[in-house]
């Protein structure tokens, strides 16, 4: 009995000895790769989660500018020619190149701002890895339909002010018609024989605008000007006379805007003219970023007989700037197709490129199309 209990106690005492040893150094080695493993693979589809991530958060903060920008523009090509005339406003020779920057045309007759006015690979841009490829413009015009309730101001006569025959003083029908009209407004008046664009330099009395040739737009020609030099605002001696307005007119305030890309890749709205609270001249000239890290914008346009140009005052030459333009033809666009690559503002981390998204859509121009002006 004493010899089956010393074997027993000694049985215990080995297997007390093999647990108390714990892990040998190729288990734990084993222990430590499979963690390691197991670490490196969390690690690497947390990593992936995180580039997805930021990559999605990137393209959403490309798509929010571009879609907004794009969504102002269609705004804006829906609205033109709305009450505008259909063919549009006579303003001075190459006012539209020195406002707008369009190439300047060949002639030196006065020029016709359209509801729509095309300019084809016009600025430059940092972004573009092309440099010979530039951006295009766009600019709308249509009537301001909240002003004066909605309702033209009848013109019976115009005359100037003592010692400023350059100033033409337009006298409303109604001994009150002036009284929603203010300096800097962008008027358009409408005869039997003319329509001109012009810009308010001051309302002195109730019944009275004042048009000088002083405007922060050069816009406004001198009353008592020669021919394409003098204003079109001068009144008609008979029916013979041309260059002039019977007063069998009338006046209504429109909008010009104009959207373009800067070189630095911001996409801009610019207003012109109307600017109430203006302290400066230069503040009838105002700009508002839509859309940052622009790359591109092209447009192409639909017009009424079908054709898809790229610019429709181009003539049969193909080169603009050349007798044989047709700004004119500007009325006849029916669609437009704005064309936006926007870069992401990071690179991409696995990548090391920036990201590039092309947006497009296309717009109709409902009021050029029915609007009778």
């Amino acid at each position: 009995m004493r010899l089956f209990s010393d074997l027993k106690q000694k049985l215990c005492l080995s297997a007390s000895a093999r647990r108390d040893r714990g892990f040998t150094l190729v288990e734990v080695m084993i222990a430590m790769v499979i963690f390691l493993v197991v670490t490196a693979s969390i690690y690497g589809l947390l990593q992936v989660a995180r580039v997805d991530r930021n990559r999605s958060s990137r393209r959403a903060d490309i798509l929010k500018n571009a879609r907004v920008a794009v969504h102002l523009i269609g705004r804006d090509a829906l609205n033109a020619g709305l009450g505008f005339h259909r063919r549009g406003a006579i303003v001075p020779d190459n006012f539209l190149s020195n406002l707008l920057g369009i190439p300047a045309d060949a002639d030196s007759q006065r020029d016709i701002l359209t509801s729509i006015v095309v300019g084809d690979n016009i600025y430059p841009n940092d972004l573009q890895p092309d440099p010979t490829v530039k951006t295009d413009m766009i600019a709308f015009a249509f009537r301001d339909l909240d002003f004066n309730g909605s309702d033209v101001i009848e013109l019976q006569n115009v005359g100037s002010p003592a010692g400023s025959p350059q100033i033409a003083r337009l006298v409303t029908k109604a001994p009150d018609g002036a009284t929603q009209a203010r300096p800097n407004d962008l008027y358009l008046i409408e005869s039997d024989t003319s329509q001109v664009a012009v810009m308010a330099t001051g309302v002195p009395s109730a019944n009275q605008i004042d048009i000088a040739p002083t405007d922060p737009l050069n816009l406004n020609q001198p009353l008592n000007g020669v021919a394409e030099n003098g204003s079109l605002l001068r009144k008609c001696v008979d029916s013979s006379d041309t260059n002039c307005t019977t007063y069998l007119a009338s006046l209504k305030r429109f909008y010009l805007v104009k959207y373009h890309i800067k070189q630095d890749g911001t996409l801009v709205r610019t207003i012109y003219g109307n600017n109430r609270n203006a302290a400066t001249p230069a503040e009838q000239i105002q700009e508002f970023p839509l859309a940052y890290n622009v790359e591109n914008m092209q447009i192409r346009y639909v017009l009424k007989d079908g054709t898809v140009t790229d610019n429709p005052a181009v003539g049969d030459d193909g080169i603009l700037g050349t007798d044989d333009d047709r700004p004119e033809d500007f009325n006849l666009i029916r669609q437009i197709t704005i064309t936006l690559t926007v870069q992401a503002f990071e690179a991409d981390e696995q990548t090391q490129k920036v990201d590039r998204i092309m947006i497009s859509s296309t717009f109709s121009t409902r009021n050029l199309e029915y609007d009778a002006g």
